[in-house]
């Protein structure tokens, strides 16, 4: 009698133990990935950069008010805290990532760590979930290829080091692909809706997830699925997404639109498609791009043939959808802003690798999968090894002993420095505050200086040293933190008034702490007549206050 051997469906349950056995420890070797990496970056030392710094300010305000403030009208909650920290960013960015990570300084902490824990967290789960779907459809070493890379990747990696929304907005992509890969498949209404409300959550994050509006039909060109057409299913995404983040986008679309870094048509086209080109040169390589191109090509031919790669197909889908959006929505071009479109190339890659293995003989397919698989993470390595740490710039240094100097009745501090450090020392009075918000920290860059969005037409506001001292005495001002100008941002003409105002007025200005930093220490200046007068707080409340005009703030101040 002869021996049949295991059946399929043995098979396919052996195959499903030995993946559940490994999936722990490769989530861990993952996740080990993503914390050295953070760590070779100083991850856990280093000062937020400028969008960093108003992430972190907003997700805080929420915990605030979710923590102590719950059941008082948020919109005057945010109010009164921008004030006290002037850089909440609700609105030019969407709330529901803060809300996230407001949840998880609740149950952890509001600490450096506890937020770049939260970054290595998003990193690890996207690199898992690409793994997972990498694994159904190419096999073992190209899904670990794929997941590997994508932590490796020099874009991916710096996300990691930081408290940004790129990584967190990937990883609704992918949450979306995979629900869309499903309604492809079955076409059933709930992975339909599941589609929707992902994009939705994703398109509440950051706006260019509106990339995820061209997936539907991109897949459904791609499939030749012109059935779904038919069904109510299919524009059920339409309606969600217009109710849930059309309000949304109404609302804030002039104060998004003024951030935009340059204007529609060809000549941004033509501009950005080879940056964006550049950017995923460098940050993936020619052999991941080129197994990308002949995944993407394969899973074509294969879904013409009416085979079912529905999520290679979405992937397709996804992958053009955003690096169209990326090329053709002129916000600004940084290679992070691709971010999305990484899962998609490495899946498309995986299914490049297989390709090639169907070329061998059978008996070597597994090691050529194995060998090309290895060749691609190895060719990342250099790239990931080349990005530079975060620079520590002091303030996290200087927040505690800033908070021993202050005084009971005027808590006010005045930050003096350029865009860089301004809002790195923000985030790090936030972050030290302990009966937050406690003081008012007032940005020099509205005081003393600005002009248009995101002071992309700065000028100084005074012309005069005793101008600028008093606009100081004006708002009874005890504490001011001072750095020269950092490099890697724009200059700022105050900074150097406010200097001056430090020597021409030398008998009123008290240096009390210093900690070193990049060109120069960050020295904290304690002016006595001003920390024995009360706290303006109408004054500093107004100065805060969104859109307010330059005229109104030079209105405060008398000159002696």
């Amino acid at each position: 009698m002869v021996d049949a051997g295991p059946s399929e469906l043995q098979v396919r349950a052996q195959r499903a133990r030995a993946i559940a056995g490994e999936s722990p420890i490769v989530a861990i070797a993952l996740a080990a990935l993503t914390f050295a990496l953070q760590i070779r970056l100083h991850a856990y030392s280093a000062d937020f950069g400028q969008d960093e710094a108003s992430h972190y300010i907003s997700s805080l305000a929420i915990h605030d008010y979710l923590r102590s403030n719950i059941g008082s009208s948020p919109l005057a909650f945010l109010k009164s805290f921008h004030a006290h920290y002037p850089l909440v960013g609700i609105g030019h960015w969407g709330p529901f990532y803060y809300g996230v990570a407001a949840v998880w300084m609740l149950v952890f902490s509001t600490t450096l760590a506890s937020v770049m824990a939260l970054s290595a967290t998003v990193t690890t789960v996207t690199a898992f979930f690409i793994l997972s779907l990498s694994r159904k459809v190419s096999g073992r070493w190209p899904a670990l290829c794929a997941a590997f890379a994508f932590i490796l990747a020099p874009l991916v990696e710096r996300g990691s080091g930081r408290l940004m929304l790129d990584i967190p907005i990937t990883l609704m992509c992918l949450a979306a692909l995979y629900a869309y890969a499903r309604y492809l498949r079955e076409g059933l209404l709930r992975h339909s809706i599941a589609f929707a409300l992902v994009a939705s959550a994703a398109m509440l994050i950051k706006g260019n997830a509106g990339c995820l509006a061209f997936v539907p039909p991109l897949s459904i060109l791609f499939a030749r699925r012109w059935d779904l057409l038919r069904r109510p299913s299919f524009w059920a995404p339409l309606l969600i997404i217009a109710l849930l983040v059309g309000p949304w986008y109404l609302l804030t679309f002039k104060l998004v639109a003024a951030g935009f870094r340059y204007t529609w048509g060809l000549e941004y086209v033509a501009t950005a498609i080879v940056a964006n080109s550049r950017f995923l040169w460098d940050s993936l390589g020619p052999a991941i791009l080129g197994a990308s191109a002949l995944g993407f090509f394969d899973t074509m031919a294969r879904s013409w043939r009416g085979q079912d790669v529905s999520v290679l197909t979405v992937a397709c889908a996804l992958g053009v959808a955003d690096w169209t959006f990326q090329c053709v929505v002129p916000a600004a071009i940084q290679d992070r802003y691709l971010a999305p479109l990484l899962p998609p190339l490495l899946l498309l890659a995986g299914n490049g690798i297989v390709a090639v293995a169907r070329w061998s003989s059978q008996h070597l397919a597994v090691r050529v999968k194995a060998m090309l698989a290895l060749l691609l993470v190895l060719g990342v390595v250099p790239a990931a090894m080349a990005v530079p740490p975060k620079a520590s710039l002091g303030f996290v240094t200087m927040a505690p002993q800033l908070f021993r100097s202050l005084p009971d009745n005027n808590r006010t501090v005045l930050i003096v420095t350029n865009g860089r450090g301004e809002a790195a020392g923000l985030a790090a009075l936030a972050m030290y505050d302990p009966n937050r918000p406690s003081i008012f920290a007032v940005r020099g860059s509205r005081l003393l200086g600005g002009g248009g969005y995101n002071n992309s037409e700065y000028r100084p506001r005074f012309q005069t040293i005793p101008e600028v001292m008093a606009a100081i005495d004006a708002y009874s001002i005890p504490l001011v933190l001072y750095h020269p100008n950092f490099p890697d941002s724009a200059a700022w003409a105050h900074v150097n008034q406010v200097e001056d105002a430090s020597h021409l007025y030398a008998a009123r200005w008290q240096q009390v702490e210093e900690t070193p930093s990049l060109g120069a220490p960050i020295i904290l200046f304690r002016l006595p007549e001003n920390a024995a007068k009360p706290q303006p707080v109408g004054h500093l409340l107004a100065l805060s206050a969104p859109k307010r005009l330059p005229a109104e703030v030079s209105a405060n101040v008398e000159t002696p």
